[in-house]
């Protein structure tokens, strides 16, 4: 299977938008319990303009992985040269990128622009982004170390033990300098925006105890410093990425970014539409020896792919 599958691709597409799946339990990625894909049974609805992506780790993504930040590197470099071999294949280098990421699918969005930032031969990437969307994704601090271990049961079976408070502390050792990095990324320039949602809904962590329900990433650990507050959303850590219908309440709340960005991005040929004011005339009695292109309420400017 190819890492990107192509869900939607208009001829005339002025963005793509790229979804990253986290953690998402016996449902396919991006699935409602209903069978809704919502990428192709929603979105193309909203904004009918976006190429719309999908991508896949070439081996199933494990919260260990996201824990180890050699095996992590490795899912944010996989990640970003796919995206960008992509673009590459459709002449589209410099299209405007949204990102859609669900859970620990963020922190592997957010390695991937970290990468990018000190590799010069993919820093004009970031440029590209104009938005990042994050559903449920942990920013990470050195005393999340609950948090983290709420994650080890929730992807478990539920009767296997989570490490120990010092194991995760190690673990934690390693990736913390992602989410401090992206919000430095932010405040150092980078023009795309950003918008956070978390799950209001505790999730089952145990098989066998209906009792044990935790909120798996709460208001504080969703907040990107430099960023809005993070939007609640009354769902389950899984079922933030899981929508029925467009009229769905929290769908509203989601898709509500996602068109506004996408509705500030133009076309190339769309850039500087209307009256133009370029006027370079003289007149010498009644022969008219210059050349006047009309009057104009407005002036051209370039195709720019930070955030207007």
């Amino acid at each position: 299977m190819a890492p990107i599958s192509r869900v939607k691709e208009p001829a005339k597409a002025k963005v793509d938008i790229v979804f990253v799946h986290g953690l998402h339990g016996a449902q396919d990625p991006w699935t409602s319990e209903g069978g809704v894909f919502w990428p192709d049974k929603i979105l193309p609805g909203k904004i009918p303009d976006a190429s719309i992506l999908s991508y896949t780790y070439k081996d199933k993504a494990k919260v260990d992985s996201i824990f180890d930040r050699y095996d992590l590197d490795d899912l944010s470099l996989d990640l970003l040269d796919n995206v960008m071999d992509y673009r590459t294949e459709k002449e589209a280098e410099e299209r405007p990128i949204i990102f859609v990421a669900h859970c620990l699918g963020g922190l592997v969005v957010e390695n991937a622009l970290l990468i990018a930032n000190e590799d010069p031969s993919k820093k004009e990437f970031i440029g590209c982004v104009h938005g990042i969307l994050l559903l449920g994704t942990p920013q990470f601090t050195a005393g999340s170390v609950a948090a983290a271990a709420n994650y080890f049961r929730l992807a478990g079976t539920g009767t296997d033990a989570p490490p120990s408070d010092a194991e995760l502390s190690e673990k934690l050792a390693e990736i913390v300098s992602i989410p401090e990095g992206f919000a430095q990324l932010k405040a150092s320039g980078a023009e795309f925006a950003i918008e956070t949602f978390w799950g209001g809904q505790g999730s089952k962590l145990g098989d066998n105890n209906d009792n044990d329900v935790k909120i798996i990433v709460d208001e504080a650990l969703a907040k990107v410093p430099g960023a809005s507050k993070p939007r609640r959303l009354m769902r389950t850590q899984l079922q933030l990425s899981q929508y029925d219908a467009v009229e769905d309440e929290d769908a509203v709340k989601v898709l509500r970014p996602l068109t506004q960005w996408a509705s500030k991005i133009k076309l190339p040929d769309e850039e500087g539409k209307g009256p133009q004011n370029v006027s370079n005339a003289t007149f010498s009695g009644s022969h008219n020896s210059g050349m006047q292109l009309g009057q104009n309420a407005g002036t051209i400017k370039g195709f720019t792919f930070g955030r207007p």
